[in-house]
């Protein structure tokens, strides 16, 4: 069974750094983290939203591909209490690239990197190349 790496954006505007720490713990049971930027804490980048919100990013190597993979991130944010309609997002774990074993860039989703925040973290643990 091939390994498929993924660049994933997470981010919490409940209990942040907690919630950020469970997704993690609950990603752990799906492969593994191969390099995971610090953690930052801030407003939304969603104008209007008055909302606080923790954001990290990680690559993480999985035996899934990527519709599946998707699908169990989904999965994920509904165990740990995402709810349709929630004011602050209890958990987003977004899949925004995927990358070659040799670490090229073979597909990316540019609406989850659309802003500047989330591009810097991206360049932490997984530049394009």
């Amino acid at each position: 069974m091939s390994a498929h790496r993924y660049l994933l954006i997470l981010g919490s505007g409940t209990d942040g750094a907690a919630q950020l720490a469970r997704a993690r713990a609950a990603l752990a049971g799906e492969g593994r983290i191969l390099a995971l930027s610090p953690m930052i804490s801030g407003g939304s980048v969603v104008a209007g939203d008055p909302h606080r919100y923790a954001n990290q990013a990680l690559l993480f190597e999985t035996a899934l591909e990527r519709t599946a993979f998707n699908a169990r991130l989904k999965a994920l944010e509904v165990e740990l209490g995402r709810h349709p309609g929630d004011a602050a997002c209890a958990i987003d774990l977004d899949l925004a690239r995927e990358y070659a074993p040799d670490g090229e860039l073979r597909w990316e989703n540019p609406a989850k990197l659309g802003h500047p925040v989330f591009v810097d973290l991206a360049a932490q643990v997984a530049p394009v190349r």
